[in-house]
């Protein structure tokens, strides 16, 4: 069931979408923008199966979609501006991801994150974020100091204006652009298949348990970390975050939180 808290138009900070795709910076492909918080439709993709795959990706990525919310083939072919097949094709490839799973023919639905899936993701992610961090370090620019600078400010600004899903896009935006400088298209991928499992079951910590300054600062410190050229501290400031993350779906999932409706 979805949180009380609504989606509030993404037209509100004034972005548009960032890449957080696995592949190399230099070959990412063109997305539209979604200016009016309605499904984005599709711009120039390699293919449309592919085009189709990544935008359900990021919705997932980005809490658009929450547990035990049911999604129907045609309505997401409809919304995307593609056929059915590209549409399905895209919505087989998330099941076999386990992104989703399959209802029935025509339905598949956004998993609950069991405990056990739980443990399994957030093994994926300490064994391998922080790593690749600090692998990235002497690799960022001056450039990507400002791209997360730019991500920060659009996180923050979100997040005050309640604006939960572009924070998540920011936040994904910012953690990408730190990895993706590593160079290790191989086990960014691996993190973005952690990501893909876990950003349904996180929108339903906001904006009821989770603190956002916690995060903003955390990633304050990440920048700081970047600007040194300190990739033991970059890894730390990631580590914390996952920890930060990680508490509170903990207390979401064993029911020691209050009720989100």
């Amino acid at each position: 069931m979805r949180s009380a808290a609504s989606w509030r138009p993404i037209a509100a900070c004034e972005v548009s979408m960032p890449e957080i795709s696995s592949r190399p910076r230099e070959a990412r492909p063109e997305r539209a923008a979604n200016r009016s918080g309605s499904p984005r439709l599709l711009e120039r993709p390699a293919t449309l199966a592919e085009g189709a795959y990544e935008i359900i990706a990021a919705n997932l990525m980005e809490g658009g979609y929450v547990p035990g919310e049911k999604l129907a083939t045609r309505n997401l072919a409809a919304q995307l501006g593609v056929s059915l097949t590209p549409a399905r094709e895209a919505v087989l490839r998330l099941v076999r991801e386990g992104a989703l799973e399959l209802l029935n023919a025509r339905t598949t639905v956004v998993p609950t994150l069991s405990p056990q899936r739980f443990k399994e993701i957030y093994c994926i992610r300490h064994s391998l974020e922080p790593t690749v961090a600090k692998m990235a370090a002497d690799r960022l620019t001056a450039d990507d100091v400002k791209a997360l600078e730019r991500s920060l400010e659009r996180m923050t600004a979100c997040y005050h204006r309640g604006d939960y899903r572009l924070a998540f896009r920011s936040d994904g935006e910012f953690h990408f652009r730190i990895y993706e400088a590593a160079d290790m298209p191989l086990v960014v991928s691996f993190i973005r298949a952690a990501w893909l499992r876990v950003g349904p079951t996180f929108r339903l910590l906001y904006p009821t348990m989770a603190n956002p300054e916690d995060a903003i600062r955390i990633h304050a410190e990440a920048i700081g970390a970047v600007r040194a050229r300190d990739a033991a501290g970059l890894a730390a400031a990631i580590e914390r975050d996952l920890l930060r993350g990680e508490g509170l779906l903990r207390s979401l999932l064993s029911g020691e939180a209050q009720s989100i409706s």
